[in-house]
């Protein structure tokens, strides 16, 4: 981490931080001793890489003001000390996720360990043995996005970071609810079980798209479609989830395609949030109707109910509202910046909303927001989740001692109580 009383300042230190690297240095050896106290003139760079010459990489491009994912700059302005913790749903899953949690994040791996023995069929065999990311239906691949945002979340606890508030779209309202205190762990995992276990049984012949429209558009072009195809999730302002029959909703994306609009087919052979789940919601609330939730001890923006009734928030009720009815994405992001969170990061193994997030943002005139994903595809979290970190810290979020890679580098701090058990 670099920092400078400008940006020209900062350049010539990563200039020569870069020189020093190509010349065998070793990368501790390049860090400057003491940072430039956090100011409204102090400018900030993260540099993060797997090795030393990705590291010299990402410093001459910030140098010679080349984008690269290597590198983050801003200034501390204080927007990442209250940050909206966000959790996507189906969608996110790549062959290789999680797997560097278990040897490298101590706190990540004790959980992962948990959900090994709470969820059917496993975790830790399954991500270490993943070929295809698209293989498997809900039942099998949903558990594993689910560990894999609680893990991380667990992970980022241990750091001492805590989020001003939590929100999340479909499956991700699950982990939501335990990250924000009404579920434990044990909890949380039985909802995942039981929702993705439903829902590929109502699975056959269902598919779901995302249409560059607005949810009233995209309301009156799927009743004109052929078939049975609906909203599932107001995502952003002009981005829409539709869900239905395969070929209803293959057709809907044909047609909107030939007019220039945007669309793309989500991975996944199920309809959740349309009447094709209306079969199981019973099944589902009687599954559940023992689960006892408590009150959040951290802000939780339903991304199902605009006003949650008192004690209405993860219940077995709540959780067939969360399967049938459409995702209010948008509106709870757009409620979380009228309370003035302006950082929000994406908790998965790969971003599915950091899109519809800027957007709706963009919408309601937040200037300057933080919007940033914990994990991408094909990247090892250890260099995914400290660029994360980097990012959080050029806007002014002051992290442990000392900052680095690797197991135990970073001061534990204790997990906050999370439900019961």
């Amino acid at each position: 981490m670099f920092s400078g009383t400008d940006r020209t300042a900062l350049a010539d230190a990563a200039r020569r931080a870069a020189e020093l690297l190509a010349q065998g240095a070793r990368p501790e050896s390049v860090m400057p001793e003491r940072p430039v106290p956090a100011g409204r003139d102090t400018e900030r760079l993260a540099v993060t890489a797997a090795d030393p010459e990705g590291l010299a990489e990402g410093l001459s491009f910030f140098a010679d003001g080349l984008p690269s994912p290597r590198w983050f700059s801003g200034r501390p302005d204080g927007a990442a000390t209250r940050t909206a913790w966000c959790f996507g749903g189906h969608g996110s899953q790549w062959p290789g996720m999680g797997r560097a949690l278990v040897d490298w994040a101590p706190a990540a791996a004790r959980v992962l360990r948990e959900l090994d023995a709470l969820l059917p069929g496993g975790v830790i065999e399954p991500l270490m043995t993943m070929a295809d990311g698209e293989a498997g239906g809900p039942e099998a691949t949903q558990p594993l996005i689910f560990a894999v945002q609680v893990a991380t979340a667990h992970w980022l606890w241990s750091l001492g970071l805590r989020p001003a508030a939590v929100v999340g779209h479909s499956l991700g309202e699950v982990a939501a609810a335990h990250v924000a205190g009404a579920l434990s762990l044990a909890e949380a995992a039985r909802v995942v079980a039981v929702r993705s276990g439903l829902l590929a049984r109502a699975a056959g012949g269902g598919a779901m798209a995302t249409v560059g429209l607005d949810r009233h558009t995209a309301e009156r072009r799927c009743a004109r479609t052929p078939g049975t195809v609906v909203v599932a999730a107001h995502t952003a302002p002009r981005e829409t989830v539709v869900t239905g029959e395969s070929e209803a909703t293959r057709a809907l994306v044909d047609t909107l395609e030939a007019e220039g609009v945007r669309c793309r087919m989500i991975r996944i052979n199920a309809a959740s949030h349309s009447p094709f789940v209306d079969g199981v919601l019973p099944e589902l609330r009687a599954a559940l109707a023992d689960v006892a939730p408590t009150a959040p001890h951290t802000p939780w923006i339903s991304t199902v109910d605009a006003e949650p009734e008192p004690g209405g928030l993860a219940t077995a009720d709540y959780w067939a509202r969360n399967l049938r009815q459409p995702v209010r994405f948008t509106q709870a992001v757009s409620a979380l910046a009228g309370r003035g969170v302006r950082a929000f990061v994406e908790i998965g193994p790969h971003p599915v909303l950091i899109r519809p997030i800027r957007d709706t943002l963009r919408a309601e005139g937040v200037g300057e927001p933080l919007v940033v994903a914990s994990g991408h595809r094909a990247t090892p979290e250890p260099v995914s989740l400290l660029r994360l970190l980097g990012a959080l810290y050029c806007r002014g979020l002051e992290l442990p001692e000392p900052f680095g890679g690797g197991r135990d580098v970073l001061r534990p701090a204790p997990e906050p109580t999370v439900g019961r058990g």
